[in-house]
Parts: C-alpha cells; structure tokens; sequence
C-alpha cells in the first residue's frame, strides 16, 4: 500500500504543470486536462501550423459530401488562431449548445447551487394528529428529483405526528411555464425519454421504466414487472405470449385516460423487453403520485389534492436538496441529459427574470450572462432550449470558440467545466470513440444523425502538451452520422500531433 502510494504520488507530481498561474484551482484545473488528455506516446508525425492546415483541409475534402463545415482552432496558451473555416456562420448546433447552458449556470447560478423541493404550509398547529390548515408541495424543476426523495421528504409529516390534513394539498408547480416541449422540437422525440417534458415537476427525469416478461405458457398474457423506484399509473397490459417472433414487438399506444396502455406480443422463451413510458399529462401524474404517498403514509386529506402556487411567508415542514450545480452539469455534459439541460434553461431564465422559466426567458438569460459575463458576441445567436434537441437552435463556431475560451481561462468555474467534458476513449459520449487518442481530448458532443448535423467541441493537447480549443460543427445530410463523426475524429487526432514550431 505504501508502495502504492508513493507511485501514485509520483504520478501526481509530474503531471501537474510547474508554470504560475491565478490559483491553485486554476492551477488544479489545467493540470487535470494535461493529465487526464494525455496517454502514452501516440506514433504519428507533428505538423506545424501550415501543415496543420493542410491536414485539416485533406480531411474535410476527402469527407464532404456537399455538407457546410465549420472548424476552429485556437491556441488557449498563446491566443493565436491555428485554424479557421467558415467561422461567422450560423449552423445548428445539436447537443454541443450545452456548452452554452453550462458556462452560463456556472456563472450565474455558482458551482454550489442546489434546487430544493419544499413541503410548507400555512396551519399554525396540529390538534389531535390533524395539521390545521393547508400543505404546499412546492416544486422548484430540479432534474434530479425522484420518487424515492419525494417518499423521504413526505415521510417527515409522521414525524411531525400529522395523520391528517384539515384542509387542502397544493402542488405549486409554477416554478416553470406550461409549455413542456421546446419550440421546434421534432414529434418522434418526444415519444423518447431524451426528449422528456420539461416541467417544474421532473420526477424520475419523468420517464418510467419496466420489464414485459413472456409467459411460460403460449397465448397467455405477459407480465408487467414494474419496479419500487418509480410511481407508475395504473398500467393495460394487452401484451401476449406466443410461440414464434415473426412480427413481434411490444409498444405503447395513446391513452386518453392517463394510463399506460401496452400491446403486442412476445415470444415465449425469450428474454424480458425493458419498456421507458415518457410521462406527458405531468399535472395528473403528480396529482395520483401525491394522492398515493399521502395513502401509504395513511395520512387523510379532508380537503383535495389540487394545484396552487403557495403564498409568501409559510412554515417550513421539510426540504430536499439536490446535489450541488456542478456534479449535475457533470452529468448533463457527460451524458448529453437533455432533461437536465432544458431544466438548468429554464431555472437560470426564471431567476433572472424573476418570471416563471420558460423557452424564452431561458434563452434571454443565458444569451444575456453570456454576453456581459463572458463577453460573447450573441448577435444573431439564436438559443431556444438549452440542450440543442431544436433544429431551429443557430450559433456559430466563432461563439462557441468564445464560451470554450472564457471557460478555459475563467478560474472560478474552469474546473467545474472542463472536468464535466466527455473524455476521449474513456468516458461519456466519448467513451467509444478516439481509443487512438484517448485522453488526450475533451469535448462536448452532438448529433441529429436523420437531420445531418453532427459537431465536436472542446479541448485538445498537442504534441508538445499546448491547450488547444477547438470547435467543429457539420450541417449536412442525413444518414451521414459515421461519416461526420470519421471527420470529427480525424481533425481531433490531427490535433494532437500539432507541434509549435518557431
């Protein structure tokens, strides 16, 4: 163990960088990408600057296939531009806008920030077990919540000796707007749960999962097997059990009564099909979710469980409080969580404007901290929900290469970042691509392979260990995905064999 330790301290010491910079954060910050970007020596030549450029532009004439492709290249130790390419156009950014949603929460929201679930309420005493007066269920759109922190923040009315509400139950969901689907979101997306409503009540990133089980029996029902850490409706299981696959699939069908309404059939002998329902009529879920812990916990309502924004100056009963901002940007970068994107959208655009979040203010708000904390160019920028699930969204590599360097150099939130980006060969969307230079890079994916765009964002070493950001985004035609992402990965190992000459 010893031994173990002095190896790992080693490590440590040689990896960390030896120049002064802002802060032991800066300094830890910047370390960690040199660290963690680089693997044993790759074979490959170094190319200098016009080599670089030569390379960059083989790739992309080799590769194109009538698609619009922007690339940008910077020095983050010298400032100096290494490359450039259609960098003042506008293109649709996919899931790399969540470079865009993460700087501008850092900034304004602060790495600590935790969302809080609160129960409240207006009663000034309990009589005999019953709460004399109403209780609010406040909801705040944390993309995080889930069933199981609901059970635990409803279970301190018991410790409170409540066994019954004298009046009604709120559920104030007016945290965020009513509109759950961002503007010009695609049909078939919403159906999935990567393209889950965004609603001041995520609970369980409003998807459920579960299993259908064939029988063992051919022509009788399979079986639904559900799981403790979600609430489900009540659930229609038409699904059968049969003895050949030909034609076989289970899907969901639209309900107008709320439930979850399953069909098709299974073939008998075959593994269980795992199921997601995206929940759509979030105010009636939560309204039966609510009505079904107060039950478990054989609390009685004599009023109603309805919906009611809650007053000022209420009582406190209990809280939940997610984890703080920067381990939930951590995961929406490295996962691309849409959820988690348009839930960070609307917060920032609800305290901002001091209205509830909504598509617009969210958008106003990030193009606005952006603007005057970063100093972006936001002119013509068009940010419309956070995550880039919007064809419609528009920036351009010039001010993607703005935020990636503002967040590079802004010590207060560089490692909050920067730590957060998907890794080359190692870890989120990055996890299975560019083994060849696998840690070398960091960088924000983002993909609409039926729409044709695809771009790369992030941070790259060099040969000789410089920083480099750099930003690459593809506007061209479905069906294209592996191409646009053999590109991506060409200019990224190209990259790290540039070496500064001169």
């Amino acid at each position: 163990m010893r031994l173990l330790y002095l190896l790992l301290s080693v490590c440590i010491t040689l990896c960390v960088s030896q120049s002064a910079l802002a802060s032991h954060k800066h300094s830890k910050t910047h370390s960690r990408l040199r660290h963690h970007t680089q693997p044993i020596a790759a074979p490959g030549v170094s190319y200098g600057e016009s080599e670089l450029a030569e390379e960059i532009n083989a790739i992309i004439n080799s590769k194109n296939k009538d698609a619009d492709i922007a690339v940008y290249v910077k020095s983050m130790k010298y400032g100096d531009s290494l490359y450039a390419r259609n960098i003042y156009q506008p293109f649709s950014p996919a899931s790399t806008m969540k470079i865009f949603t993460a700087e501008a929460a850092l900034l304004f929201l602060g790495p600590d920030y935790r969302f809080s679930t609160q129960l409240l309420t207006d009663a000034k005493s309990v009589q005999n077990g019953v709460l004399q007066g109403n209780l609010y269920i406040v909801l705040s759109g944390d993309p995080t919540l889930t069933y199981d922190d609901l059970a635990e923040l409803m279970v301190s009315l018991r410790s409170h000796q409540i066994q019954a509400i004298a009046g009604n139950v709120y559920i104030d969901n007016t945290a965020y707007d009513q509109s759950f689907y961002g503007p010009g979101w695609v049909g078939k997306d919403k159906a999935y749960c990567y393209g889950a409503p965004i609603s001041a009540s995520i609970i369980n990133k409003n998807c459920l999962s579960f299993q259908v089980t064939p029988s063992r029996v051919s022509g009788n029902p399979a079986q639904v097997v559900t799981s403790p850490k979600y609430f489900y409706p009540m659930i229609r299981n038409s699904v059968v059990t049969t003895n050949s696959a030909r034609g076989c699939s289970v899907h969901l069908s639209e309900d107008p009564s709320s439930m979850i309404a399953i069909d098709g059939c299974v073939r008998k002998g075959h593994s269980a099909w795992g199921v997601s329902y995206v929940v759509a009529d979030i105010p009636e879920y939560d309204r039966e979710l609510f009505k079904n812990l107060l039950t478990r916990l054989s609390i009685r309502v004599y009023g109603s469980v309805t919906f009611g924004s809650a007053p000022e100056n209420l009582s406190l009963v209990n809280a939940h409080a997610s984890k703080p901002l920067h381990f939930i940007i951590n995961d929406m970068l490295k996962k691309s969580d849409n959820v988690i994107a348009g839930a960070l959208f609307k917060k920032v655009g609800q305290l901002y404007t001091h209205q509830p979040g909504s598509w617009a203010n969210g958008g106003y708000a990030v193009s606005q901290i952006l603007a005057k904390q970063a100093g972006v160019n936001t002119i013509n920028m068009r940010i419309l929900d956070g995550s880039g699930l919007s064809p419609n969204n528009l920036v351009t590599s010039a001010q993607m290469m703005q935020v990636l360097e503002f967040a590079y150099h802004h010590y207060q939130t560089s490692y909050e970042f920067i730590s957060a980006l998907p890794i080359a060969g190692v870890d989120g969307t990055l996890k299975y691509r560019m083994w060849n230079i696998a840690r070398k890079v960091r960088a924000k994916t983002g993909t609409m392979s039926g729409m044709g765009v695809a771009s790369l964002a992030g941070y790259a070493t060099s040969a000789d260990k410089e920083a480099l950001a750099f930003v690459i985004m593809i506007n061209g035609h479905g069906g294209m995905g592996w191409q646009y992402k053999s590109i991506e990965d060409k200019i990224a190992t190209v990259l790290t064999r540039y070496r500064r000459q001169g």
